[in-house]
């Protein structure tokens, strides 16, 4: 049976440090900087195996981190982060479903004043967009040797993120004429998240052969 890939967002669940780059823009590289550095406090830290990764609330604290926080001092950043921590604890479920509620968020220490409201919301709404991303894929071993494709399709996220980096929206459309422009931009945001290794890049013609077996799957049953 094909198996949802599902990334059911609470506070504490992990995020890998590729997911939450492709969430918030921050490259991968600085998130592992922020942890090197101890900028993000340890107990938003964790590991999947070998692999590091991130609280989802900490995913709020990358955001800042990465933006205004990096212009501040170390001690000045670590406040800032613990007042994420704890406002993202506080209200998850309405943040979850209304990224903008964190727009008022201030932080204040001595004469420094910070908006915190928009890094937090466009993590949130980043964390939502991943979340729906990874809603639309699925992994059937009887489908294509089991690797990520679009929900009802043999179609491959990496194959359909590759058409879009090389040609372009409108393009990448008229190679799957099977997907909406929600599933592209669905299958771009997961490859980033999680990003394929040691497989060439399908041609352009084999993407659209793909493409036309699955909409005559489709009609034939």
């Amino acid at each position: 049976m094909p198996s949802p890939i599902n990334l059911e967002i609470a506070p504490g669940k992990a995020i890998l440090i590729n997911e939450a780059a492709a969430a918030t823009g921050v490259p991968a590289r600085k998130i592992n900087r922020l942890i090197d550095d101890a900028v993000l406090p340890r107990s938003a830290c964790v590991k999947l195996g070998s692999r590091r990764a991130v609280r989802a609330y900490a995913v709020l604290m990358v955001s800042f981190g990465a933006s205004d926080g990096s212009k501040l001092s170390k001690g000045t950043r670590l406040e800032a982060m613990r007042m994420i921590e704890r406002f993202a604890k506080e209200n998850w479920p309405r943040l979850r479903d209304e990224p903008e509620h964190a727009t008022l968020l201030r932080f204040e220490s001595g004469c420094v004043m910070i908006s915190l409201g928009e890094p937090v919301s466009a993590a949130m709404a980043g964390l939502n967009r991943l979340n729906d991303a990874f809603r639309r894929i699925v992994e059937d071993p009887e489908v294509r040797g089991g690797i990520p494709v679009v929900r009802g399709t043999r179609i491959s996220v990496h194959e359909v993120a590759d058409a879009l980096a090389a040609d372009g929206l409108e393009t990448a459309l008229e190679d799957f004429p099977a997907l909406s422009r929600e599933d592209v931009e669905a299958s771009a945001l997961y490859a980033k998240a999680r990003p394929r290794t040691g497989r060439p890049r399908a041609s352009s013609r084999l993407r659209r052969l793909v493409s036309e077996e699955t909409v005559d799957l489709t009609d034939a049953q």
